[in-house]
């Protein structure tokens, strides 16, 4: 469930979480699909981002992940257990990019 901002909004887009006002009161309810009037009405309201359905996209690209990885366990790469780990993680960032 991805965090958009209200600039990024498409028209057909579902709300994964309700949209809350500062007193709790729920302006649009989970599973709201969005219009063009209501991605207007978010805007005026300075509301910032929302939660949407749908996968969440990496901030960064494949290559910088791997190579922060990279850098993250160098010192410990010869630890059985950790290159184990960095294993692990390196399959995830490769899965995020399928």
């Amino acid at each position: 469930m991805p965090k958009v901002s209200v600039e990024s909004l498409k028209v057909g887009m579902k709300l994964s979480k309700p949209i809350v006002n500062d007193t709790g009161m729920v302006l649009l309810g989970a599973g709201t699909e969005l219009t063009q009037s209501a991605i207007e009405r978010l805007s005026a309201m300075n509301i910032a981002a929302v939660h949407v359905e749908g996968p969440s996209s990496p901030l960064m690209s494949r290559e910088k992940l791997l190579s922060d990885l990279d850098a993250r366990f160098r010192k410990t790469e010869n630890e059985p257990h950790m290159s184990d780990l960095k294993r692990l993680i390196k399959e995830h960032i490769e899965e995020l990019f399928k």
